[in-house]
């Protein structure tokens, strides 16, 4: 089975960016974002990955790295390396997605050890 890989930095704690990746899973899933964050919605429940794995590494002071590893089935039997291919893209784009979410409700909740 293909498996999507993806991961992103964020200038976040590992902690914080554990807690926020489930709060930008669920406001996608649900598209309850709050004002300011509608440019961030994922497109998560359109890749429709059969599994996956979640990891999360600290990369010094109060910086996270996180990791994804998705299995995913081709849908379109005619052309699935397109559609493959498309799924990628948008685990890669969610990543920044998410990437730029954690980084905004970081600073609005001051999540940065001085």
């Amino acid at each position: 089975m293909p498996v999507l890989t993806g991961s992103i930095e964020a200038d976040v704690p590992v902690s914080f960016a554990d807690r926020e990746l489930r709060a930008f899973i669920g406001r996608s899933v649900y598209d309850r974002f709050p004002e300011g964050y509608e440019d961030l919605r994922s497109s998560l429940s359109d890749l429709d990955a059969d599994e996956g794995r979640v990891t999360f590494a600290e990369l010094g002071k109060g910086s996270a790295m996180v990791s994804v590893e998705l299995e995913y089935t081709p849908r379109d039997p005619v052309d699935p390396g397109s559609d493959l291919a498309r799924a990628q893209r948008e685990l890669d784009r969610d990543l920044e997605k998410y990437r730029e979410f954690v980084v905004r409700r970081c600073d609005e909740e001051l999540c940065r050890r001085s």
